[in-house]
């Protein structure tokens, strides 16, 4: 056999070979395309006022810690994200701060400890906690067992007993909603607007005091959002 011919030989061999290589890449790359499954998005709905979640965001005796609390979720929530925004500052400077959790529902209720702050723990815990904290943004997504959200948003007051006696009350500027009131006692207070389109005051303590005027005294509850039809 001439040199001539296993050249031509070799030289078909190895476009076979790298037809083939090519052939069998693209296939697999098709059928791992294929493969892939898009993820839905999730679909907005709106949970009827009566059975709406209760929250609670209660300060501790410090001020330094909230614990978030949310009872009576409905049965068909499988899933719910939280997240805390509020402003601190730090030499002077204002800092805005978060944080949040994302948490699998597997009763009627839950509770959460928000510490406003840094904790360092080997053998005991070191904390740094943030300080001028007079507020902040409360978000809460309740997530259905079909991938349906429900939202729920509040700004929240945080403040003392100090702060009452110097501005007559409490303020929730953004709802416009004020307290004339006075407390009875040294503890810390948050103001917000719940789920059910209530306003709630938690204290750290026994919360007494005397209330001698509610701006506005009626409320009108928000329109509804209409649950999304796409599938």
């Amino acid at each position: 056999m001439s040199n001539n011919k296993i050249k031509y030989i070799l030289i078909s061999l190895v476009l076979v070979s790298l037809f083939l290589l090519l052939f069998f890449s693209f296939r697999r790359k098709k059928e791992t395309t294929n493969d892939i499954t898009p993820t839905p998005t999730p679909r907005m709905t709106e949970i009827e006022l009566e059975n709406r979640p209760y929250i609670s965001l209660i300060p501790r005796t410090d001020g330094h810690e909230l614990k978030l609390k949310i009872e009576k979720i409905p049965e068909n929530i499988g899933e719910i994200e939280y997240e805390l925004i509020y402003s601190a500052t730090d030499n002077d400077l204002e800092i805005e701060k978060g944080l949040g959790d994302t948490i699998q529902v597997d009763s009627d209720s839950l509770e959460r400890d928000l510490l406003l702050g840094t904790a360092s723990c080997t053998n005991s815990c070191k904390y740094k906690y943030d300080e001028g904290i007079t507020g902040g943004t409360l978000s809460i997504l309740f997530i259905t067992k079909n991938s349906q959200v429900a939202t729920y948003q509040t700004a929240f007051l945080l403040t003392d007993t100090t702060a009452i006696k110097q501005n007559s009350g409490l303020s929730l500027e953004p709802e416009n909603f004020n307290i004339t009131a006075t407390a009875n006692t040294n503890e810390y207070f948050i103001l917000l607007k719940n789920y059910n389109e209530n306003f709630s005051v938690f204290s750290s303590d026994s919360g007494k005091g005397k209330i001698s005027k509610i701006e506005p005294s009626k409320i009108t509850p928000r329109k509804k959002i209409q649950p999304s039809t796409k599938k």
